[in-house]
């Protein structure tokens, strides 16, 4: 598999999958819009594509000396939301947990589709800029090469 290959899987996992379809449609009133790359000069428009997940940087490691090709990719979510529950005790922004909950919801789709290994540890953080919220994870994915070489002549 090259980049652009595991690229294409990624955007078809997260555009696909019917329980983060379902969970969006149910949570926002549409479904999630895929962004492979993001111009800072023209950035998703939150009335219109949130909640959004993209592809935010994507590191490879590889050359003839190992015997697997990895990659790192770092992708994002973000949801506006101004929804707050607040009790006697305290306040929950609404955002921060939907973002949390659809980060994790575009994890365990690229897990489902079998791209990242399950066994992967990602790292994740949170922004907030009330009300748009962002979450962010990195995920090692691994492959082994190929060994198949070309016939002779």
């Amino acid at each position: 598999m090259i980049t652009a290959e595991l690229l294409d899987a990624v955007r078809s996992a997260w555009v696909f999958d019917e329980i983060m379809n379902k969970w969006c449609l149910e949570t926002f009133g549409r479904q999630q819009s895929v962004r492979i790359g993001i111009d800072d000069e023209n950035p998703p428009d939150p009335d219109t594509e949130y909640p959004v997940i993209a592809v935010t940087d994507i590191r490879q490691v590889r050359g003839d000396s190992v015997r697997e090709i990895s990659w790192e990719l770092e992708f994002g979510v973000g949801v506006v939301q101004s929804d707050i529950s607040e009790d006697s005790r305290g306040k929950t922004m609404t955002g921060f947990v939907q973002a949390e909950q659809l980060r994790e919801m575009a994890e365990d789709a690229l897990y489902r589709a079998k791209i990242a290994d399950v066994s992967s540890n990602s790292s994740t953080g949170t922004v907030s800029r009330y009300p748009l919220f962002v979450s962010g994870s990195v995920i090692p994915i691994k492959m082994l090469k190929s060994n198949r070489r070309a016939m002779p002549g």
